[in-house]
């Protein structure tokens, strides 16, 4: 017989108090485990849709830049995009992946995108098939496409499943880089110029400058002293084939800029001219990379200022003194060149494409 018979009883009521506080915690641990479990599934499976979204427009952007490195420019601006073959290599990368466990991600058609990038536009991509230089895809795991996602704990809260997606836009941007040697004239072109409207293939002065025709400034590279001799021996190198450019890489690289009067070496650039304009035909103009510069106006520059871009030009003719001072250009700012883009929207495309969103 007990010493205390009422402990019994009393005990037995704690273990029933305590009971339920258990039970509440217990189903608070389910949820927290349904929370982690799930969501932690969410965020692994819309990692995935990102990849696969990131992958595929990229290589469907890679595709167009490769068709262009094999065109030359006037085959460039007429170029209409068969969009079969895009979509193709889509489906092709995307049937190789995996998103949230599942192999092979089917990409709907409308899903994909392609036209001309601006991010200053709204929208920021132009669907055509005109020269593009974008595309953006949707990667879904949804009631349109490779279904929803399960969820595990989820369901003692009536939530069965999900719904994802994610989105990627790949273009082939301004050029990030010009390698060694790869600028064979000292000259640049403000990016005040590039606001001028429809500023591609239109005509452009390298000398003089100081307005809005001639938005452009002569530098020496990355060689100080800016003067007027280090220019000539800039020249004269380059047409003896003695001088080569540095690597340039836009917006790190700054050139040195030389302001004022350089009429006493338009004869010595006259001289490159008639060397380079007979390597190809037609035989009576030079086609050129010149850099684009981090400039307000269109002011002639006299310092060091960073390239920000990289701009083809045709150089029509060069008249030095004493039949008159001209340099007379063209530049072609839509085009796309071999090479890696992300220098920016100004000048002259890279074929390597690049995440633009």
């Amino acid at each position: 017989m007990s010493r205390f018979p009422g402990c019994k009883t009393i005990l037995k009521k704690q273990r029933g108090i305590t009971a339920i506080p258990m039970a509440i915690l217990l189903t608070m641990f389910l949820g927290f485990a349904a929370m982690a479990v799930d969501v932690g599934h969410v965020m692994v499976t819309r990692n995935d849709l990102q990849n696969i979204a990131d992958a595929t427009s990229l290589a469907g952007a890679r595709w167009l830049g490769a068709q262009y490195e094999g065109m030359t420019y006037e085959e460039q601006k007429a170029y209409v995009c068969d969009p079969s073959a895009i979509q193709t290599i889509i489906q092709d990368v995307a049937q190789n992946s995996f998103a949230g466990g599942q192999q092979g991600i089917t990409i709907n058609l409308g899903d994909i995108r392609i036209g001309q990038w601006n991010p200053d536009a709204t929208p920021r991509l132009t669907e055509t098939l005109n020269q593009p230089d974008a595309v953006s895809v949707t990667v879904r795991r949804d009631g349109g496409a490779n279904g929803p996602i399960s969820t595990v704990f989820a369901r003692v809260f009536s939530v069965d499943e999900a719904n994802l997606a994610a989105d990627a836009t790949a273009a082939l941007t301004g050029e990030s880089t010009a390698g060694d040697g790869e600028l064979d004239i000292p000259v640049g072109i403000s990016k005040k110029w590039f606001e001028k409207p429809e500023f591609c293939n239109q005509p452009i002065k390298f000398y003089p400058t100081g307005t809005l025709d001639g938005c452009a400034g002569w530098n020496v590279f990355t060689n100080p002293p800016a003067n007027a001799s280090k220019l000539k021996k800039i020249i004269d190198g380059m047409e003896a084939g003695t001088f080569q450019s540095p690597e340039t890489v836009a917006g790190d690289t700054q050139f040195e800029f030389i302001g004022g009067n350089i009429a006493n070496q338009l004869c010595n650039m006259k001289d490159l001219f008639d060397l380079r304009k007979v390597e190809e035909p037609p035989y009576d103009e030079w086609t050129t990379h010149v850099v684009v510069y981090d400039w307000e106006d269109c002011s002639n520059p006299n310092t060091n200022i960073t390239i920000v871009g990289f701009a083809t030009a045709i150089i029509k003719n060069v008249v030095c003194p004493p039949a008159g001072q001209e340099i007379t250009a063209i530049v072609i700012c839509d085009n796309s060149e071999p090479g890696r883009g992300g220098g920016g929207n100004y000048g002259t495309k890279g074929s390597i494409p690049g995440l633009v969103e």
